[in-house]
């Protein structure tokens, strides 16, 4: 055998796995962030698995408990709809139809009332861990 011929074999194999490993990495890289999407600016978040979630908040503005509770959903990124008690006096009448106990905020979870603010509550009622 040549010895070109011979180096020549061992250069390419040697470039042949350079680009396996070169590959190997990248698709190991795509499997860490399996079920993951990238969200602007670098950040991370879970998809979830579950069905959109029905939640309705019953708020006022100066609430700091009603700030904090729109901040879990954002951060979980669950919609809801948002209810100013003292803004809007329909939502103010459907919110006593729901319960005669008074204190916001005043969540309606997938059809689960929850008065106050609790993300572990919160978490279990949207079936978040």
């Amino acid at each position: 055998m040549d010895i070109r011929h011979s180096k020549l074999n061992r250069e390419t194999v040697m470039k042949v796995r350079f680009l396996l490993v070169i590959v190997i990495m990248l698709f190991g890289m795509q499997s860490l962030s399996f079920g993951e999407v990238d969200k602007p600016f670098g950040r991370v978040v879970k998809v979830a698995a579950k069905p959109t979630a029905k939640v309705e908040i019953y708020i006022t503005s100066w609430c700091p408990y009603c700030k904090e509770a729109i901040k879990f959903f954002q951060d979980n990124h669950v919609s809801y709809v948002a209810y100013d008690i003292e803004k809007d006096s329909a939502a103010a009448k459907r919110r006593e139809r729901l319960s005669l106990r008074q204190g916001v905020p005043f969540a309606v979870i997938n059809g689960k009332k929850i008065y106050g603010f609790s993300s572990q509550a919160y978490s279990q009622a949207l079936g978040l861990k």
